[in-house]
């Protein structure tokens, strides 16, 4: 009799349950409602959720309804069969993290040695320019001085009791010989020095987490599943269907990237992000573009930049009707065609003793190029050419000015040649101006001084330019983070975009069908251009 008594007492123990009845949705509430429509036990808070003009009833008059469903569930042992099968793929996500960790651990590093090398790159590159400019003002000083010394033994060798004998032409040369040695040093003694700007762009990536159990940009790590729950119906069926967990899926955890592609504007994408200047953009479509980095001519379909290298060691692009692309190279003095098919072929030879090639481009069928170089230290050789699209010279123009600017972007306007111009010597500093640019003579109209603050031509770093149909310029400027927009006499008119709409180093920039593109680091952006 002890005996029966203690197994019906064990019984008992086995049936009551020492948790709470507390709500599996809401920590702090118990269950008190059972749902009918549901077929499931609830607490208050869950009514206003899921259960809104339901059959509800108190949970102790439902003690028959819930002890039916669970002699269901153990008579056709579907619990077991669910907590095993979730058993076995929580054991595989282990195994898959420890692999994923290993992997991305991999990863991680290969990145850093990466940035690394980069590191060593830029190292090499920056003293490499320093070095270069430092040669330079070294060697136009040198020649100065040597312009300065040959000038003192003329002039010491002029006999003031018999300057009357000179031919008055003798005397002007000497004058004007002493007056350009002064203002050409004092230029040379007044241009600034060399500098450097340190930058802290060491970014090596992001942990990210997606659906697949990866990490997604900005997201939070996964609390522990005792804390995620969604209210849900367990069964759809009472007796015979048991919910897949993974068929659940919260809206409101889904996160959509900043970076996604949609038809409105602005459109804003992301590419390689081993890509960090961009300095030339040229869209063939709406989602299509040529772009050089590095240079090298790459090509971006579909908003996605192509691993291909269409071209080694290009400096400058223009774009043919027929989809061909003209590659200027400025240590080579023949110009290259891309074919569709990427065969590159000669496109026309246009150098000359000492000039190369630096900027082109390409407007109602004429194709100009500007060929330039650097004589007696201190004076720029200019040479402008205009030919037609199979590559024969219609005119050209030759004319040279005081001063190292070096051309780095022209525009073909109705007016002239716009050109843009970075100065050798000191900081990036920049300047635009519109040549009269015929054959026989190369006048300045009009020069762009800048807008900024008192000085606004030291203030000045444009990191590209181009024009829409009525002849204004569109320029990006770097130092200022904006986009904005010149008439046909370079004077300014309005801003088009800047920092707050997310420009921070805005660089190349070019028109296609009212809408701009921008090139800012490792990021394009696409706006509308309005037509004024």
């Amino acid at each position: 009799m002890a005996d029966d008594t203690l197994k019906h007492e064990e019984k008992q123990e086995v049936s009551i349950s020492p948790k709470p009845l507390r709500c599996r949705f809401h920590e702090t509430e118990v269950y008190t409602i059972f749902c009918k429509d549901c077929n499931d036990f609830m607490c208050f808070k869950c009514i206003g959720q899921l259960h809104q003009k339901h059959e509800l009833s108190q949970l102790q008059d439902a003690d028959e309804a819930i002890r039916t469903e669970m002699f269901g569930l153990l008579l056709e042992n579907k619990y077991a069969e669910h907590l095993n099968s979730l058993i076995d793929k929580v054991s595989d996500r282990e195994k898959e993290l420890v692999q994923d960790e290993e992997t991305i651990t991999r990863e991680i590093r290969t990145s850093v040695d990466k940035m690394k090398q980069n590191i060593d790159l830029a190292e090499k590159r920056l003293l490499s320019e320093l070095r270069n400019a430092f040669e330079s003002y070294q060697t136009s000083l040198q020649e100065q001085k040597s312009n300065i010394n040959n000038l003192q033994t003329e002039i010491a060798n002029l006999d003031v009791n018999k300057l009357p004998e000179f031919s008055f032409s003798h005397i002007i040369n000497s004058l004007s010989e002493m007056k350009l040695c002064s203002s050409t040093s004092d230029k040379l003694l007044n241009h600034p020095k060399p500098g450097f700007q340190p930058s802290m762009e060491l970014s090596i990536g992001n942990l990210i987490e997606t659906k697949s159990g990866k990490r997604d940009a900005g997201a939070l790590p996964l609390q522990p599943s005792s804390n995620i729950s969604t209210q849900t119906d367990y069964f759809e069926d009472s007796y015979t269907e048991w919910f897949d967990a993974e068929d659940l899926e919260e809206d409101d955890v889904i996160e959509s990237s900043s970076d996604e592609i949609t038809d409105e504007y602005p459109i804003k994408f992301q590419i390689n992000p081993d890509i960090k200047l961009i300095s030339k953009i040229v869209p063939i479509s709406e989602k299509n573009a040529w772009i050089i980095s590095d240079r090298k001519l790459l090509k971006i379909v579909d908003h996605t930049l192509q691993e291909d290298v269409y071209a080694e060691t290009v400096d400058d692009i223009a774009t043919l009707k027929d989809g061909c692309v003209l590659i200027l190279r400025n240590t080579k003095t023949n110009i290259m065609k891309l074919l569709p098919n990427r065969k590159l072929v000669s496109f026309a030879d246009v150098g000359t003793i000492n000039y190369f090639p630096y900027c082109i481009c390409i407007k109602n069928n004429i194709v100009v190029i500007y060929l330039w170089h650097v004589a007696n230290g201190y004076t720029s050789r200019n040479h402008i050419i205009w030919m037609n699209t199979d590559g024969i010279v219609t005119k050209s123009s030759l004319f040279s000015e005081s001063g190292r600017r070096r051309p780095c972007a022209i525009q073909n306007l109705e007016l002239g040649l716009c050109v843009l111009h970075r100065f050798n010597i000191g900081p990036n500093f920049h300047s635009l101006e519109l040549l009269e640019a015929k054959s026989d003579k190369c006048n300045t109209l009009y020069v762009f001084t800048g807008i900024y603050g008192m000085n606004p031509q030291r203030n000045f770093e444009c990191g590209g330019m181009c024009a829409d149909n009525a002849g204004n310029i569109l320029v990006s400027d770097h130092r200022h983070h904006s986009v904005y927009v010149l008439d046909k006499e370079l004077k300014y008119k309005n801003k088009l975009y800047d920092s707050k709409n997310g420009l921070e180093k805005p660089t190349a920039i070019s028109l296609w069908n009212d809408h701009i593109w921008v090139a800012d680091g490792n990021q394009i952006f696409i706006f509308p251009y309005a037509k004024e």
